[in-house]
C-alpha cells in the first residue's frame, strides 16, 4: 500500500508544459543600418501620451542586436502623388518566420528602387515587376540581403510572409494593457503590506522574487514567510525599478525603504548577491560603487519581477519583454513628435534611441518617428543562483493500522535531500523520467549569457524555476536558509518589524475642502486624520 501511495503521489510531479526555446532568439552584436543615440539617466519632467497603434501592431519576433533593440533595413521607395514624383526611404525589419516559404517578391533595379512594365492597356498604371523567390531559413531568419524582399513597394510586408510570421503570445503579461494606475496602485499596495508591522526582514526567493520576512510575533499569530506573487505587484515592481531603481521614497510611491532607512519611517537592509559574481557574497546596496553595478542588480531583480508576471508554463523571449517596456511606457520618453526626437527620455538604466523612416500613406512623403529602449548590452548572468539553490523531494507517506489495515493518518517522508535547482532543471536529478523531460531549462546550454539575450534568458529561467517548485509545491520544498551575508553588519531577525508605512487613505467622495473627516478638531490638540501616517521604529 505504502508504494501505492508513493507512486500516486510521484504522478503528480509530472504536471508541467513543454515549452518552447527562448534562449534562442538570436540576438546579433551588429550595429548596421541603426541610427542609435545613448542616452545618460535624466530626471523630471511629465511623460507624454503613447501612439498606441504604433505599439500594437506588428507583434512579431524579430531580429535584434545585443542591447535589445531591432535590426533595420533601408526600403527605398518611389511613388507618384498627384502627378508628382516622391521618393524615400521605409526602415523595416526582419521577422522571425516558422517555416521556408515561396513568394512573388518584388524586382529592384541597381539603386533599391521598384522596377515595372507596361500594362497592356496603356491608360492603366504599369505594372510592377515580380520573381518567384523560395526562402529556406537560416536560424529562422531570411538572410539580410533578401529582407527586403518580405515587403511590398510601401513597405507592407506581403501576406504570403505575413501567414509565417513567427507572433508574439502574450498570455498572462496581457495586464500590462491596464491603465497605468492600475500598475501604481498596485505598487502602493506592496509598499503598504512591507509597512504593516509584520515584516522583519527581505530576502529574494528560489526564483528571486522579494520575499518578506515575519516578524516572530506575526508567525506566533499564524502569518507566513511569503514571496510578492501577484503578476500585477511583479510588473508594478519592475517598473519601479527600470525607471527610477531605489531613488524614491515609499511616500512617492518608491522602492527606497528596501536598502535603507527613511526619515521618519524606518527601513530594511536588502542585501544582494550579483548572479555572475556569487562568490562576492551578499551585499547591501550602499556598497555599490559604481552605476554598472548598480543596473546589473537591478537587471538581475527586474528579470524575476517580469518572470513572475508572466505565465509560469509559459517561456519569455527577448521580443515580449522589449514589448513589455514600451507598453508600459519604459523608458518614459517626453515631447515625442514627427522628425523629432524627444525632448527628455526618462529611465534609470542607459536608453538607446532609434530613428525609424516611415511613408505617409496619405501623401507620400517620408518622415521619422523615434523610439527609446532600455540598453541591456552591458548584463552579464551565468546561473550561479540555481546551483546554489537547494529543494528537498518528499512525498506523502500514509499511516495503517497494523492490526485492521485502516488508514489512520499519514506523514512526510524525504525521497531525496539537497537536490539542485540547477540539476532539476538540467535533468539530473532521480525524478520520474516524465518530470526530467517536462520541467528543464528552455535552453540546456550551461554557458553564460551576456546582453539582451542573458537578460531573457535569465527571465525565461526563472519562468521554468518557477513552473517546477509552483506546480510541485507539496512535493518540491525550497530549503529557506537564513541568509548569512559575507559583510560583518548588524542584521535585525525576526524581533520586530523596522520599517512601517501608513499610506494616505484615497479618498472616494466628492466633499468640498475643509469638510468631512480630514477637518481640524476645535477640541484638544486637534490632528487631521486625512494626511499620512508615519510610524518610526519599533
Amino acid at each position: 500500500m505504502k508504494k501505492r501511495l508513493l507512486s500516486f503521489y510521484a504522478v503528480l510531479l509530472l504536471i508541467g508544459i513543454v515549452s518552447t526555446p527562448a534562449c534562442q532568439d538570436d540576438v546579433l552584436d551588429v550595429n548596421e543600418n541603426q541610427d542609435t543615440v545613448s542616452h545618460e539617466l535624466k530626471r523630471g519632467g511629465k511623460k507624454t501620451d503613447v501612439d498606441q497603434a504604433d505599439l500594437y501592431g506588428d507583434l512579431w519576433q524579430m531580429e535584434r542586436d545585443n542591447s535589445g533593440v531591432p535590426i533595420l533595413y533601408e526600403l527605398k521607395y518611389r511613388t507618384d502623388y498627384q502627378d508628382n514624383l516622391v521618393e524615400g526611404i521605409i526602415d523595416v525589419v526582419n521577422p522571425r518566420l516558422d517555416g521556408s516559404f515561396t513568394i512573388n517578391a518584388l524586382v529592384r533595379d541597381a539603386d533599391g528602387y521598384v522596377t515595372y512594365e507596361p500594362s497592356s492597356n496603356p491608360e492603366d498604371d504599369q505594372i510592377p515587376i515580380t520573381v518567384s523567390l523560395t526562402f529556406v531559413l537560416d536560424e529562422n531568419f531570411v538572410d539580410p540581403e533578401s529582407v527586403i524582399a518580405l515587403y511590398d513597394a510601401e513597405g507592407e510586408i506581403l501576406p504570403e510572409v505575413a501567414a509565417c510570421v513567427v507572433p508574439l503570445e502574450f498570455g498572462r503579461l496581457d495586464i500590462i494593457r491596464s491603465p497605468a494606475t492600475v500598475i501604481e496602485k498596485r505598487l502602493a499596495e506592496v509598499i503598504k503590506n512591507f509597512g504593516d508591522g509584520t515584516v522583519a526582514n527581505v530576502t529574494r526567493d528560489f526564483c528571486g522574487r522579494i520575499m518578506m520576512f515575519r516578524t516572530d510575533a506575526a508567525i506566533e499569530e499564524g502569518a507566513e514567510d511569503k514571496p510578492i506573487d501577484s503578476p500585477l505587484e511583479n510588473l508594478a515592481i519592475y517598473k519601479e525599478l527600470l525607471l527610477n531603481g531605489f531613488t524614491k521614497s515609499a511616500e512617492d510611491n518608491g522602492l527606497k525603504f528596501l536598502i535603507e532607512e527613511e526619515l521618519g519611517l524606518g527601513g530594511f537592509n536588502f542585501q544582494f548577491r550579483f548572479d555572475h559574481n556569487w562568490d562576492a557574497g551578499a551585499q547591501p546596496y550602499s556598497y555599490l560603487t559604481n552605476y554598472g553595478d548598480e543596473c546589473q542588480l537591478l537587471m538581475n531583480l527586474a528579470a524575476a519581477c517580469i518572470s513572475a508576471g508572466s505565465d509560469k508554463s509559459n517561456t519569455l523571449n527577448i521580443d515580449e519583454i522589449v514589448f513589455v517596456n514600451l507598453f508600459m511606457g519604459i523608458p518614459e520618453v517626453i515631447g515625442t513628435g514627427i522628425d523629432m526626437p524627444a525632448s527628455q527620455v526618462n529611465c534609470f538604466l542607459p536608453t538607446i534611441e532609434q530613428k525609424i523612416r516611415m511613408m505617409d500613406k496619405t501623401d507620400k512623403h517620408e518622415y521619422s518617428r523615434y523610439r527609446y529602449y532600455v540598453d541591456y548590452s552591458s548584463f552579464e548572468y551565468d546561473r550561479r543562483k540555481f546551483q546554489e539553490t537547494l529543494l528537498d523531494y518528499v512525498t506523502i507517506v500514509g499511516d495503517y493500522d497494523p492490526d485492521t489495515g485502516a488508514l489512520i493518518g499519514s506523514h512526510i517522508e524525504v525521497l531525496k535531500d539537497n537536490m539542485v535547482l540547477h540539476n532539476i532543471l538540467m535533468g539530473l536529478e532521480p525524478l520520474t523520467q516524465d518530470a526530467i523531460n517536462i520541467y528543464r531549462y528552455t535552453d540546456k546550454e550551461d554557458q553564460p549569457t551576456t546582453g539582451a539575450l542573458g537578460f531573457a534568458c535569465q527571465a525565461d529561467d526563472y519562468v521554468q524555476a518557477l513552473e517546477v517548485v509552483h506546480n510541485n509545491e507539496e512535493f518540491l520544498v525550497w530549503e529557506k536558509l537564513t541568509p548569512i551575508w559575507v559583510h560583518n553588519m548588524p542584521i535585525t531577525w525576526g524581533s520586530f518589524s523596522p520599517f512601517n508605512f501608513v499610506p494616505e487613505e484615497e479618498s472616494h467622495g466628492n466633499k468640498p475642502d475643509g469638510k468631512g473627516d480630514d477637518t481640524e478638531s476645535d477640541e484638544g490638540d486637534g490632528g487631521s486624520s486625512g494626511g499620512k501616517g508615519k510610524g518610526g521604529r519599533r
